[in-house]
């Protein structure tokens, strides 16, 4: 499933917010709430579909930051698998 575009939509970023603790030693958001079996924080988004799991890095870039294409994967630069913070996340494209 595609990351439907959420850029600026208040409601997203106010999620996200309130799921997060601020570390101010590194500036990392720290997602609070669900975690995957892989260290990744999970968030349930609603689109025309319905409700649906995604990772919580990808939905506060997409929230913060902007759209994500086809082939985007978001990083942590920062390396903490549980950190939302948009100033710390980094769009690579995958080549095909």
């Amino acid at each position: 499933r595609v990351l439907m575009n959420i850029h600026n939509h208040t409601k997203t970023q106010q999620q996200i917010l309130r799921s997060v603790t601020k570390a101010p030693d590194t500036g990392c958001w720290i997602w609070t709430r669900q975690v995957s079996n892989t260290g990744y924080g999970r968030i349930a988004l609603r689109d025309g579909d319905g409700t649906y799991m995604e990772s919580s890095h990808r939905a506060s870039f997409a929230a913060f930051v902007g759209p994500i294409p086809d082939t985007g994967v978001i990083r942590q630069a920062c390396g903490n698998r549980l950190c939302v913070n948009p100033d710390h996340l980094e769009l690579i494209t995958e080549r095909r």
